[in-house]
């Protein structure tokens, strides 16, 4: 049986040693030595790209992101399906392709600052900035680098000059991106520069990532798996096909399709969190999950349609378990470490955190509905590969190995992860019990009630403010409803106080000030502030919820010691308590008059914070 060749080009974008440089020009060439179509996958800004350069008013692009956000291949999609490009040109002359646009001007493309020669850097950064400061109107720059690199760029042009205009307008240029990078801008903040700047790196991770799952899943030659006699063996089917499957299946009730979804959240709140998942390590997640193989120190970690063969007719699924794949455990740890994408899905903790509702399940089978409902529909990674160790467990026989069982109650707990229902709140059989971040599906929720313009979650709100005061105050609070922006004297900026010299801020009601929560479609998360009452939200303080500040403050709220789960998490609480303070003093003293009174805080029999005036120095 032959095999077919999308699974070896799909090989190529996995983890291995020859993907190890992947690029958009490697895909090309392994397009050409496999024949198969291209993964298509669409490039979510180039209606964007194309709007700035084409649009009514013309400005100069400069794409910037981390390694992988696809900044290559934007350009090379504009070059080719926009302006018509001649294919056999790209990618230039050391990089650098000229084209001329329908208004008559030059356009200048560098599709990767970094791979421009010394030799030519020195001219292009004076023409670009020329073109960027609006000194030269003819030309219009289409420009990629990372982050890092454009800085850089100019940066160096500005050591390498005199004093004079010229070095003057490298450092303007070279400010106004920083800054521009620093606060998520598209434009510098006086529209000085000609610039339209996408950071590729914030595309909506959800989007991106069924993109990539969907073009991967859905290339016509998966097709040519159907004449393999290991596509419908009931005894064994190819766990490549199965694994496909598992990722593809959409969710159908309570037990079915939830991988993909899972696996989609789990990203979206590593997004949050700002650590960003680019579309090529996207694509080596994908592929690893469907062809990864658990094989010898040395074998190679992808499967092959020869050695998948092999696996299904011994029904090795032990070896191709997707949620094993999925977090890179078939790979060595050294090699796994190399890829950013298992480094961001293993600080989740999945198969290290558990409780004992979740481990009862897996060992006593109880409640028997959830039982069956996730070994049942998973026959090549739950039952038949679990039930016999399982079984010596519970009878104490000796030819266990617990290190061993160790090891698969770890693997069965991961599976778990990515099938059990969505619950969320406090179910202790909620799939986010098995990671670090127990909140992360209510955080979820949160940010897509306000993302859609409806009321924020009122009970999330209590909690949030619950934990914020038992933060501020180091006092088991239960109050809610008031926000208070407690200090500490003559301690450490971390520490907590029980002393506030501005009233309380409510969360609803009346008052000069309250608390509220926004979403940014920026960052696409939330953030807490005090801001006015009265007056569009200016002139306060806030604080970026992530979700790591998120559940911070809701394991605060439920009990835990500030000091105990986060100092990092308790130093942001305390900045935003100064600034917001600040704010609110502002308005009851507007003239800098020295503080009179300071409130002592306490905390009474009902848990609310209470406080007693006394009179500081006239």
């Amino acid at each position: 049986m032959p095999d077919n060749p999308l699974v070896n080009f799909l090989r190529s974008y996995g983890p291995s040693a020859e993907a190890d440089s992947l690029c958009d020009e490697h895909v090309q060439a392994a397009v050409k030595r496999y024949g198969v179509r291209p993964v298509e996958i669409p490039a979510p800004r180039l209606d964007e790209i194309a709007n700035a350069l084409l649009g009514a008013e013309p400005t100069n692009v400069v794409l910037t992101g981390t390694a992988g956000d696809g900044k290559t291949y934007h350009i090379r999609k504009f070059w080719q399906d926009v302006l018509k490009g001649d294919p056999a040109l790209w990618p230039g002359d050391g990089g650098v392709l000229e084209a001329r646009l329908p208004d008559g001007r030059s356009l200048r493309i560098v599709k990767d600052l970094s791979e421009v020669g010394d030799s030519l850097k020195a001219g292009e950064i004076e023409r670009v900035t020329r073109c960027l400061i609006g000194d030269d109107a003819s030309t219009l720059y289409l420009l990629a680098a990372n982050d890092g690199q454009l800085l850089k760029f100019w940066r160096d042009a500005m050591e390498g000059r005199e004093p004079g205009r010229e070095r003057d307008a490298f450092a303007k240029v070279h400010a106004s991106l920083a800054d521009m990078l620093h606060h998520d801008l598209s434009a510098d903040r006086d529209g000085s520069l000609a610039i339209r700047l996408m950071n590729l790196s914030r595309s909506a991770a959800t989007d991106t990532f069924d993109t990539v799952v969907d073009a991967i899943l859905g290339h016509e030659q998966w097709a040519d798996c159907g004449e393999c006699p290991a596509a419908s063996c009931v005894d064994g089917r190819c766990p490549i096909l199965v694994n496909r499957e598992l990722l593809a299946v959409k969710p159908d009730g309570a037990f079915g399709g939830n991988f993909r979804s899972r696996l989609k959240d789990a990203i979206r709140v590593a997004a949050a969190n700002d650590q960003h998942v680019p579309i090529r390590q996207l694509l080596t997640l994908t592929v690893n999950i469907i062809l990864g193989d658990k094989a010898s120190v040395n074998g190679p970690p992808l499967l092959t349609c020869v050695k998948a063969r092999a696996r299904a007719r011994e029904r090795a699924y032990r070896h191709t378990n997707p949620f094993q794949n999925v977090l890179g455990f078939n790979l060595r740890p050294s090699y796994r470490e190399r890829y950013a994408v298992f480094s961001i899905l293993d600080v989740f903790g999945i198969g290290h955190e558990t409780n004992n509702a979740i481990d009862g399940l897996l060992v006593d089978g109880k409640p028997a509905a959830v039982r069956d409902g996730v070994f049942d529909r998973d026959l090549e990674h739950g039952e038949s590969h679990f039930s016999r160790s399982r079984d010596l467990y519970l009878r104490g026989a000796s030819g266990l190995d617990p290190v061993e069982f160790g090891r698969m109650v770890q693997a069965q707990r991961r599976r778990l992860f990515f099938t059990l229902p969505g619950t969320h709140g406090g179910d202790p059989l909620s799939p986010w019990r098995l990671t670090v971040f127990h909140h992360a599906g209510r955080y979820l929720d949160f940010c897509d009630a306000l993302a859609k313009g409806g009321p924020e979650d009122d009970v999330a709100m209590r909690q949030i403010v619950k934990g914020l005061n038992r933060t501020l105050t180091g006092m088991m609070a239960d109050d809610t409803d008031q926000l208070w922006l407690a200090m500490s004297v003559g301690k450490g900026d971390g520490s907590s106080g029980r002393l506030a010299t501005v009233p309380p801020v409510p969360r609803r009601g009346m008052g000069p000030f309250r608390v509220a929560v926004r979403f940014s479609e920026n960052t696409r998360r939330p953030s807490l502030r005090v801001e006015p009452a009265r007056g569009g939200g200016e002139g306060g303080a806030s604080l970026d919820l992530t979700p790591l500040l998120f559940e911070y403050l809701m394991r605060v709220a439920e009990g835990s010691l500030p000091s105990s789960f986060s100092r990092q998490c308790q130093r942001e609480i305390r900045h935003f308590a100064m600034n917001a303070a600040d704010a609110v003093a502002r308005f009851y003293q507007p003239d800098d008059e020295p503080v009179t009174e300071v409130a002592i805080l306490s905390v009474g029999g009902d848990g609310r914070i209470g406080s007693r005036q006394i009179e500081v120095g006239a």
